[in-house]
């Protein structure tokens, strides 16, 4: 019997029931899993057939483990599933010989302002920036771009650490926070491109991402997402789809993303890119990465309303297999956060009874448990996402109404 081909995952989702999905759909396609970095508590240890335990942060360390883990395995791809792995996946795509993200695209997925960079030639689909590396490139930026505006860490991800500055902002003070909020120390994710920022005029209109692929230099768009996020710090938390945007805005985001991926590099990957769309009508770019989305978008919310198998599709791309976009769905599936009011330490839900007689509720899943310290941003914008609800419904309007009753139902306890 011939084995079945494996695949590596760089690393996996945060959360076990986004994990388990990934690791679920490996299998699905006929692969086997070997996993670099670590396996976490919660994740279906029999659908991994190898681990080779790394830290990812070290990037030539990591890339010789996930070398001897190839060797051993008899890998054929590597799939990244959060930011910190994209250029591990590109580096070792490259040395092995796969199909994968070119590692100067993967750069410019993950570095904020040689993403905007290579857009500079349409200035009409991104905000306008600067690269800012020191107090004087801050001052300069402002000066010259105005405000309102965001300063926003180079190698950032899931809006931690960004900042507002408005007209009257202190920008030495400004600065000195957004120093000491980005440290390798702080987050491993900024180790990447440390001391690096970038200062953009702050867009306004709705939020959206489009969720899709390239294959062989071709875009397949799967859907696009509408979202909720906080202000001022950008913590997302609701997500629906597919979009009710009306068909004309939708190509015009289709359009964008075509372009974003024409001019980043893009190839044999998932994307996850991330727009703005304004009053007037136009998108403009905040962010592409060039892996799934999470907050449970392509592992619960794309199959479930459409049913575009995405993470198989990631799997087959590593095969050079073109995506299946058939649909075989035909409905609404959005989530949403339960955001901690205030820090503390979580102790439960007061309302959870009720929350699970919500209409259409699918799925409610903790983030937290009780006994975990809560920091708010910018300091984290993870830890305050104490669980998220999952509803599905024929209608836009029924899955927004639901999860926001579930939302107010929570009624989490914070000691």
């Amino acid at each position: 019997m011939t084995p079945r081909p494996t695949v590596i995952y760089v690393g996996t989702r945060r959360g076990p029931q986004e994990a388990n999905r990934a690791l679920f759909a490996a299998r699905d396609a006929g692969y086997r899993v070997a996993v670099l970095g670590s396996v976490a508590a919660g994740l279906h240890t029999d659908l991994i057939h190898d681990v080779e335990k790394a830290n990812l942060s070290d990037r030539e360390a990591a890339l010789d483990a996930g070398l001897r883990l190839a060797e051993r395995t008899g890998a054929s791809g590597a799939l990244a599933w959060t930011d910190g792995g994209v250029e591990l996946a590109a580096a070792l795509s490259q040395r092995c010989g796969w199909r994968g993200v070119p590692v100067e695209a993967a750069h410019r997925a993950r570095n904020k302002h040689s993403m905007r960079a290579a857009l500079s030639h349409r200035p009409d689909l991104i905000p306008a920036f600067r690269h800012v590396t020191s107090f004087e490139e801050l001052a300069a930026a402002r000066e010259e771009i105005g405000a309102p505006a965001v300063l926003k860490p180079a190698g950032g991800s899931g809006s931690r650490s960004i900042l507002q500055v408005e007209p009257d902002t202190d920008l030495a003070a400004l600065y000195r926070q957004a120093v000491a909020l980005t440290l390798p120390s702080v987050a491993s994710i900024f180790g990447d491109y440390p001391g690096e920022f970038v200062y953009e005029e702050r867009l306004g209109g709705t939020e959206h991402s489009v969720e899709g692929f390239v294959h062989d230099g071709v875009t397949y768009i799967a859907g696009i997402t509408d979202k909720l996020v906080t202000y001022p710090y950008y913590v997302e938390y609701q997500e629906i789809h597919p979009s009710a945007l009306p068909a004309d805005t939708v190509e015009t985001v289709h359009a964008l993303t075509r372009e974003v991926t024409r001019s980043i590099g893009l190839d044999w990957c998932g994307f996850h890119l991330e727009c703005r769309v304004l009053p007037d009508g136009t998108a403009k770019l905040l962010e592409i990465a060039a892996r799934p989305g999470g907050g449970f978008i392509t592992s619960h919310l794309v199959p479930g309303s459409t049913g575009i198998p995405f993470h198989e599709n990631l799997v087959r791309l590593t095969a050079g297999q073109a995506p299946d976009l058939e649909h075989r769905a035909d409905a609404f599936f959005g989530s949403r956060s339960v955001l901690s009011p205030t820090e503390g330490v979580f102790q439960g839900f007061d309302g959870l009874d009720e929350v699970l007689r919500v209409g259409g509720l699918e799925h409610f899943f903790f983030g937290a448990v009780p006994g975990d310290k809560i920091v708010l941003p910018p300091g984290d914008a993870g830890s305050c996402e104490l669980a998220s609800a999952l509803v599905r419904a024929p209608r836009h309007q029924d899955v927004q109404d639901a999860l926001a009753r579930a939302a107010e139902l929570a009624r989490p306890r914070i000691g």
